[in-house]
């Protein structure tokens, strides 16, 4: 056996022996009922830590997600666990992503006016064909029951 080979055994009987670890948390179900005791950076992967938990358990985690999709993602998966301690707070952010949302329509709706305005003069048939588009709204919201 080479020298390569040799190398490339050691570290699979290494790596084999890291997924069989005492305390390794491979999987977030099997810290339920863990408690954080100290949470330890890794010099040489900063954005890392390694969340020493209690009974010995350690898990190595990624940087804690700052990106507001994933946070939205996450505070929406996790609501019904975290909205009796947090109803206030929820009934705020509820608010806030009613008022995002009529903001976001109302934007839209300027860009589409600005949009057609910007147009008129370019494109000349464009103010017939919204007067048939309207005409046609209105035919069918008068025939609709």
């Amino acid at each position: 056996m080479g020298n390569n080979e040799a190398k490339w055994k050691a570290n699979l009987r290494k790596v084999e022996y890291l997924h069989t670890f005492p305390g390794w948390v491979s999987a977030w179900e099997q810290s339920l009922g863990s408690t954080i005791e100290q949470v330890v950076s890794i010099p040489e992967n900063a954005a890392h830590r390694v969340l020493v938990l209690s009974g010995g358990q350690f898990v190595v985690t990624p940087p804690a997600h700052i990106e507001p999709q994933m946070v939205t993602a996450g505070l929406l998966a996790a609501r019904p666990q975290l909205e009796p301690t947090h109803a206030e707070a929820f009934q705020h952010y509820d608010h806030l992503t009613q008022l995002d949302q009529e903001a976001g329509r109302m934007a839209r709706l300027e860009n589409i006016l600005n949009a057609i305005d910007n147009n008129l003069e370019r494109i000349p048939e464009l103010k017939a064909r919204i007067r048939n588009l309207v005409s046609r709204w209105d035919h069918e919201s008068h025939s609709s029951p």
